[in-house]
């Protein structure tokens, strides 16, 4: 009798650490902003006044769930725009998020949940949520996000020294939490949405982007 208990007890035990530890929500992130993140100082100095307010960041959810929701193959992407540069943590900003087109309302609901739980001092005011033909590629070593005709972004890794300015520094790490971040240099970067009061595009290569690996442990 005694064993029988100590058993079931065990097996008590084991069914509640495993209802705790689950599985985390995780993909590839890529994310860019409209200010240098590696430059030399008199470009840091300048666009830290007049640049630097606007970011795209994307999420290409390969397995997870949240909330009762599978999210694997989910993709999201949100703009955000802020009153000044995002590198100052009490910059007001808003954002708005696009959840693949093919997601089913309970699904839409759980990725902005998730993404605002834990990115929501990030994002700010989330003004619009929109469900949109999200695409998250890699293609010759080169990261691509497009959002119907209202978004495109194209990242590839840096290469030092010839991407960057003559004494450069790193200024800025991701917005978010990246597995192994990869300074990367934006390629192209467009956002032709009517959410703001602003539309902005540039095919310059600068060193303004991150990707890497997200997890989120609910």
């Amino acid at each position: 009798m005694r064993l029988i208990c100590v058993l079931g007890l065990g097996l008590l035990l084991c069914g509640n650490f495993s209802g705790q530890s689950r599985p985390a929500v995780s993909g590839e992130y890529v994310e860019a902003r409209s200010g240098e993140v590696y430059t030399c100082g008199c470009l840091f100095s300048s666009e830290q006044v007049t640049a630097g307010q606007e970011a795209i960041l994307a999420w290409d959810i390969r397995e997870g769930e949240h909330n009762g929701s599978p999210l694997g193959g989910m993709k999201a992407a949100a703009v955000i725009v802020a009153q000044g540069n995002l590198g100052l943590a009490a910059t007001t900003r808003r954002s708005v998020l696009y959840i693949s087109s093919e997601s089913t309302p309970d699904q839409r609901e759980a990725v902005v949940d998730l993404l605002s739980h834990n990115y929501g001092q990030m994002l700010g005011e989330i003004i619009a949520v929109d469900a949109a033909p999200v695409s998250f590629y890699k293609d010759v070593g080169q990261t691509h996000v497009r959002v119907g005709d209202t978004l495109d972004l194209t990242v590839r890794a840096t290469r030092l020294p010839e991407d960057a300015h003559p004494g450069s520094f790193l200024w800025y790490g991701p917005f978010i939490s990246v597995k192994a971040p990869t300074l990367s240099t934006t390629l192209y970067y467009r956002y032709w949405g009517s959410d703001f009061a602003r539309q902005w595009w540039t095919s310059d290569p600068g060193i303004t982007a991150y990707t890497g690996e997200f997890a989120l442990v609910r």
